[in-house]
Order: C-alpha cells, then sequence, then structure tokens
C-alpha cells in the first residue's frame, strides 16, 4: 500500500514537496486554506489586466529546478530584464545603490556627511567591533549613520512598521544587497577593475503571471495521481506518541479528517503549532503567539497609457509615502496589459485591522494618485478603474526575541518523526520563491528518507 503524504498549505513550498513526492508514486494530498493554489505567488486578471500579489520572478542557481521549471513551462516562459530604483526627493537612485548616484545627485554638502559618516563606521568595525543586535546596528556599521538615515532606516521602518532597533540583525544578510563605497570610489576612480555587486539582470518569467506556473505545477500533481483540496483550513492535528497520524480540516462549512503517515507543512509556523493537541503543544503555543507577520494591500491600477516608466521595481523610501514599492507588471510580461495600455501595482505595509488595512478603495486611490504625482509619475484623468488585494502573512517579522521563540517551536516539532515544516511561513524565514521550492523538494526527499527506513 502507498504511503500517505498530506501537504499542507499549496504556495511555491508545498506544491513542490508534492510535485517531488507524486512523481516518486506516493499518495499525497495538499490542503490549501486559499481558493487557489500558488499561496503568495498567484495572478489576479481584471478586465484583460494581469497583477501578481507581489514583485515576484524565478532565478535560480540551481539547474536542476531551473530545467524541471522550463520544462513543465516550455515557451511560455519568458526572459526579462531587470531594472530597481530608489525614488527619493526628486531622484531616482539605482539600486543597489552606485556610487555615481551618490556623487552626482545628493549635493557636495551630503556627499561630504555620507563620506565622513562611513568612513567612522568603517574605522568603528576594524577597531571597536561591537555585537550587532538589531538591524540599526547592522546597517550603521556599514553604511554609517547618514546613509541609514537617508535611505535604509526609513524605508525599513516603514516596510516593518516597527524602528529598526527593534529587528534582529538577522534579517539583514538575506535583504539588504552591500554597497561598499571605498570599493565604489576605487573603481570610479579606475584603481581598480571589475563591477560591483549587483542582482542579476535577468530573470525567468511565466508568460501569463507567476501564478502560471503554480497552476502548472498543480495540473502536474493531479495527472500523477495526487490530490489538491481548496478552500479547506486546518484545524487540527492528531497524534500518537511521537508521531503524527492525521489531520483535520474545515471545508465547505464541514469538519473533515484524514489519516497520513507524514506531513509536510508549509502553512503559518504558529497555526501549525496551534492545530496540535494544547496538552502536547505547551510552551510552544506561547512561543508562537509572540511570532508576527506584516501584512500588505496591493492597490492595482489599469492605466489608460501606454508606459509608465522603464523600472521593474521603483522602491518608495520616504515615510510620507504610504507605499514601499511600485511596478509596472508588463516590465515582467507585455501580456499582463492590453496593447496601448499599462498597469501600476503598489505595495502598501500595514497591519491587519489597521487604518490602511480598513481603508476604503477611493481613500486608498485618492491618496496614491495624489503621492504618485509627487514622485513625478502623474496618472491624474487616466485611471481606467482599480481593486484591491491583500495579504496577511506577507512577510515574518524579526523581532529581537524572535529566534529563540521559533526554535523552541522548532524544537518541540522535531520531537514528531514524520513531520516538517518549511517555506517562508512555515520555516518563518524570508525566503525567496526559488528558495521556498528548493525547501519543498528537500524535505520530500528528507521525509521519504526517514518513512522508508
Amino acid at each position: 500500500m502507498r504511503r500517505k503524504i498530506l501537504i499542507l498549505g499549496g504556495g511555491p513550498c508545498g506544491l513542490s514537496a508534492a510535485w517531488e513526492l507524486a512523481g516518486q508514486g506516493y499518495d499525497v494530498t495538499v490542503i490549501e486554506k486559499g481558493n487557489r493554489v500558488g499561496g503568495l505567488c498567484v495572478t489576479n486578471e481584471y478586465k484583460g489586466f494581469r497583477f501578481d500579489l507581489g514583485g515576484h520572478r524565478f532565478i535560480s542557481k540551481n539547474k536542476a529546478l531551473v530545467d524541471r521549471v522550463r520544462a513543465i513551462m516550455g515557451d511560455e516562459l519568458l526572459i526579462a530584464n531587470r531594472k530597481s530604483v530608489i525614488l527619493h526627493k526628486g531622484n531616482a537612485f539605482s539600486y543597489p545603490l552606485t556610487i555615481d548616484d551618490i556623487l552626482f545627485k545628493m549635493g557636495l554638502w551630503q556627499n561630504l556627511k555620507i563620506g565622513v559618516s562611513y568612513t567612522k563606521a568603517l574605522f568603528c568595525r576594524w577597531f571597536f567591533w561591537k555585537k550587532e543586535v538589531s538591524l540599526e546596528d547592522w546597517l550603521i556599521n556599514r553604511f554609517g549613520k547618514t546613509l541609514y538615515r537617508i535611505f535604509f532606516g526609513p524605508y525599513t521602518e516603514k516596510l516593518w512598521g516597527i524602528s529598526p532597533d527593534r529587528i534582529s540583525s538577522d534579517w539583514a544578510p538575506q535583504r539588504i544587497s552591500l554597497l561598499n563605497l571605498g570599493d565604489a570610489v576605487l573603481r570610479l576612480l579606475r584603481l581598480k577593475r571589475g563591477f560591483l555587486r549587483t542582482y542579476t539582470d535577468n530573470f525567468w518569467y511565466p508568460k501569463n503571471g507567476i501564478g502560471q506556473l503554480f497552476d502548472a505545477i498543480s495540473g502536474e500533481i493531479t495527472q500523477m495521481g495526487g490530490e489538491v483540496i481548496l478552500s479547506a483550513t486546518v484545524v487540527g492535528i492528531t497524534v500518537s506518541g511521537n508521531f503524527v497520524n492525521g489531520v483535520t480540516y474545515l471545508h465547505g462549512g464541514v469538519k473533515k479528517s484524514m489519516g497520513c503517515d507524514a506531513i509536510i507543512s508549509t502553512i503559518p509556523l504558529p497555526e501549525l503549532v496551534k492545530a496540535f493537541p494544547v496538552e502536547r503543544a505547551g510552551h510552544s503555543v506561547h512561543c508562537a503567539e509572540t511570532l508576527g507577520f506584516r501584512a500588505v494591500r496591493f492597490l492595482n491600477i489599469l492605466v489608460d497609457m501606454p508606459d509608465i516608466s522603464e523600472n521593474t521595481w521603483m522602491y518608495v523610501s520616504e515615510r510620507r509615502h504610504i507605499m514601499t514599492r511600485i511596478q509596472e507588471p508588463k516590465r515582467r510580461s507585455s501580456f499582463n496589459a492590453p496593447e496601448g495600455k499599462t498597469s501600476i501595482m503598489l505595495e502598501i505595509p500595514c497591519n491587519e485591522g489597521d487604518a490602511i488595512w480598513n481603508c476604503s478603495q477611493e481613500q486608498l486611490l485618492g491618496q496614491c494618485v495624489a503621492d504618485l504625482k509627487e514622485l513625478g509619475i502623474d496618472i491624474e484623468g487616466r485611471v481606467i478603474d482599480c481593486f484591491i488585494t491583500g495579504v496577511t502573512h506577507g512577510y515574518p517579522v524579526y523581532g529581537l526575541n524572535y529566534g529563540a521563540h521559533r526554535s523552541e517551536i522548532l524544537r518541540f516539532l522535531s520531537s514528531y518523526k514524520n513531520v516538517i515544516t518549511c517555506g517562508r511561513q512555515g520555516s518563518f524565514q524570508y525566503v525567496f520563491m526559488d528558495r521556498a521550492m528548493e525547501m519543498g523538494m528537500e524535505a520530500a526527499r528528507g521525509l521519504t528518507s526517514n518513512i522508508e527506513q
């Protein structure tokens, strides 16, 4: 009899795990809370326009994963170009930051302050290094206080909703593209050859939006005999000794149960812990309650203009503008907007239930159109229509004590021999889509190795 494996969550990580397991002949069922697969990687279509939930792209150094994705997508997988800028006080700065932009766009006095601040930070790192506890510590040590106050501090606080001095430094190496001013100056003066560290200029992207990839993977899973249950919420985990033997979920208003030989969970870590019997979870429940997620609202605007800019991403650093990032979906694929038209997607971080989360569409549109005009993007009188999407679990918040609480939860879960938790939500790590897919496949291989012993 085939082993029964349940996958909790149908995002990139969960689907990749199911994809791997179904290919190995296991009896696989994916239980997904939403009405579509993809998790944060879905694509909404409206009046001929397509909008992803966020700025997704597929790029990986894992050749096996790339080959597998290319095989399933075929000619539907396009190559898109990346160009990112930071909008700040009327200027567009390349991202990652370049020394050229800083020197020629910041002004003499500001450049002097940046140079002195950076030199001081470098000196302190060399001779008076101290432990970096917070993200603020990490940023100031590498960029100096002036650049921190201009760019990184305001943007980070707007994105996460808390001051960088309350965010763990663990988060920084995953997300901050470094600017080495000393190295950059040498290159600018032609005293050193080569190129500055930067992001790749190209990436893979499905013709009809990022959701197309995960719809294709879901289709392959079902073709191989797997099952995908949508609109189903996990509410309970049944255990026997050190093993999980079943899952209870709500589907269509009815509570249902399904037995299993093992589970791979990609649902938010706090939700998984709370699904276990209380007497088993113990202190882990309290730890789970301390782990928070930042919500995001996406304002998707249909625009009667051929183009907005040549940029794939535009980061907005100043606090007075509520959005953190501006994207033009057709920069990824021309098929994301009808010919002669374009669209704008604005990412607006918030907390579930706060003023921004509860703001009406009309209010949000009015404020954002005014903000865009200040930023040099005038769409007044050109808005065809708009709609709002949102996610409650957009970004795991790396509070100063998150590491200890996360470790306690993972210790509890590791006591069960047939449970693996992974992915952005499931491991409480800010990972990109390709890494989430890798984690799912690695979890599948690790699980099969254990249960077949």
